[in-house]
Formats: structure tokens, C-alpha cells, sequence
């Protein structure tokens, strides 16, 4: 099954633009390309999320470093949603850096599509 024909992909997807939207008042997100990928080479990001629409050089490079810095990435929501869920126009990534805020997101985001499947960070 298609992880966006899932009945209750459009409720997940929902509750992740929330959990998202919490995380940022609560300062545990950070926001855009270049503050994600520095979260990630200081290891202070937990979850990756990466819009579905992003072009593929950005998907190349946000793969290649959750990879080598073993951190979960999800490719959920377009750039519009993933805006949208905190407070602007369009977003390509954001990276959670909080374990418990990471820990639901993942919790949520494995509901789509039973889980690890739908995470898209290549196995070392």
C-alpha cells in the first residue's frame, strides 16, 4: 500500500505538522538547509525531516549525511505542509533536536508505512 493512500496518512500527517509546530515554539527545530546540516555535523539532530518535493541534489546530500552521522530521516509532506506546520512559506528540511520530540515524530511517522520502510536513511 502507498504510504499516502493510507487511511490515516492525512490524520499522521496532521499530528506531525503539530508535533513540528510544538517543537519549534519550544526551540527544540531547527529550520532550513543550512541550519539542519549544521545540526546534523554537530550531532545535535535527532530527526531529520525532509519534504517529499525536494529536488534530488538536496535529497542526494540530506541521505549522504544522516547516513554517515546515523540519524533518522523521513520524507514526509511537501515543501508547502512542511512550511506551513511552523509558521512559514515553504521549508525543505528541518531537523528535530530534541530525543522525546524526535522519539513521537517517529512514533507517528512509522504509522504511515509500518515503520522503519518509510525511513529513508540508507543502512551503513
Amino acid at each position: 500500500m502507498d504510504r499516502l493512500s493510507h487511511p490515516d496518512a492525512a490524520l499522521v500527517q496532521r499530528r506531525c505538522s503539530e508535533w513540528l509546530g510544538l517543537a519549534l515554539r519550544a526551540r527544540r527545530l531547527a529550520v532550513g538547509s543550512d541550519a539542519v546540516l549544521a545540526a546534523v555535523r554537530s550531532r545535535k539532530a535527532r530527526l531529520v525531516v525532509l519534504a517529499a518535493d525536494a529536488g534530488e541534489r538536496a535529497k542526494k546530500q540530506f541521505r549522504d549525511k544522516c547516513a554517515f552521522y546515523h540519524i533518522p530521516l523521513f520524507e514526509v509532506l511537501n515543501r508547502g505542509d512542511l512550511g506551513r506546520a511552523i509558521g512559514r512559506s515553504e521549508v525543505v528540511a528541518v531537523a528535530v533536536t530534541d530525543p522525546g520530540f524526535a522519539a513521537k515524530l517517529r512514533e507517528l511517522l512509522g504509522e504511515i508505512d509500518g515503520g522503519e520502510a518509510f525511513d529513508k536513511t540508507p543502512r551503513v
